[in-house]
């Protein structure tokens, strides 16, 4: 039997080296022990450095209680009044980073998800339950922020988040801070664009939350703020966050519409599914009132059609992340003022 200390748990801060498990009322946040007693969904948890690890029925993961409301993948939770916790509990997996609840609905194509039997609510040596430690800030900064959503999960978001910047760190010399705002705990996202060539990089779960689904707008808009403001602290001159999943859940309507945010905001990349989906996304921006300028990314599709039917369809350019002089169109269009006047080359203002 092994033990896998998933990657969500690093909100919590340091661990302590040996954990209890006990009983009580888990509530979102809260960290717990169980065993793997089916394999299904997900046959791999991300441990706390990122890396996905087998598990076998019997291994000990340890996790953290929360909901995930995915329209592509699991979606599950927790009782309104909390889940009550004690040995033998039945719950599940509700996503690779480790958080654990009730799974309540599963695309055939992925299967059911993995089952686990709750040993208890994780503890410290005093007894007392281990949970994440949020974090929420009253104000937004000033600095310059670039949001990458999408019409789904797995459309290119992190790519097209992680090509950003590493062009802005490398053509003109920024020092990006990177973040993810919204949507479902995985550190491999948060590394990835880390290794683009970010100066610092924090996300949601270092704020507190495993995920942004079933918390409050003020819970969600006040970790979104700090991480902003923890970015600028740590010397990023600009931040390119990205929101997980699709515009509609996990928080990311208020993201969106918070005025210190909104302030800040210099685009919002839209990444869709497909060319329907850009359509899908405008209507949706002007129906949430959504006034962020908007940026149109190029679908996993055929790039020449993409280009030609939303060009002559809604009279937009998309913008393809693998092309140097798009995403340069970009920042020239739309950030090129919120850059420092040492990054623009001579000329270019």
């Amino acid at each position: 039997m092994s033990t896998v200390i998933t990657s969500c748990t690093r909100g919590a801060q340091e661990l302590p080296e040996r954990l209890t498990a006990v009983e009580g009322t888990g509530r979102a946040g809260d960290l717990v022990i169980a065993r793997v007693v089916r394999v299904g969904a997900y046959p791999r948890v991300e441990n706390v450095h990122g890396r996905d690890v087998r598990i076998r029925v019997g291994d000990e993961v340890v996790g953290v209680l929360g909901d995930r409301h995915s329209t592509t993948s699991i979606y599950g939770g927790l009782p309104e009044d909390g889940l009550a916790v004690k040995a033998g509990t039945p719950a599940d997996l509700l996503a690779v980073g480790g958080v654990v609840g009730i799974a309540a609905s599963s695309p055939s194509s992925l299967g059911t998800a993995t089952a686990l039997e709750l040993t208890g609510l994780a503890a410290g040596p005093d007894g007392r339950v281990l949970s994440l430690r949020r974090q929420a800030a009253a104000e937004a900064p000033a600095t310059p922020v670039v949001f990458v959503g999408g019409t789904a999960a797995e459309v290119g978001k992190t790519t097209f988040a992680a090509a950003l910047v590493h062009h802005l760190a490398a053509r003109y010399g920024v020092r990006v801070g990177v973040t993810k705002l919204a949507g479902t705990g995985r550190l491999r996202d948060l590394l990835t664009l880390a290794d683009a060539g970010a100066h610092c990089a924090a996300d949601f779960v270092d704020a507190g939350l495993a995920t942004t689904y079933g918390h409050t707008a003020d819970t969600v808009v006040g970790a979104a703020r700090h991480l902003a403001a923890r970015l600028t602290g740590e010397g990023a001159e600009i931040v390119v966050a990205e929101l997980g999943g699709d515009l509609w859940g996990a928080g990311i309507p208020d993201i969106l519409r918070d005025p210190g945010l909104v302030a800040a905001a210099r685009a919002l990349v839209l990444v869709p599914s497909d060319t329907m989906a850009s359509l899908g996304a405008d209507t949706w921006l002007t129906r949430n009132g959504i006034t962020i300028p908007p940026v149109h990314g190029v679908p996993h599709r055929n790039v020449m059609a993409a280009r030609e039917r939303v060009g002559k369809g809604m009279g937009v350019q998309l913008v393809d992340p693998h092309d140097e002089g798009d995403l340069d169109r970009l920042v020239t269009g739309l950030l090129l003022s919120a850059l420092p006047a040492r990054a623009v080359p001579a000329g270019t203002r």
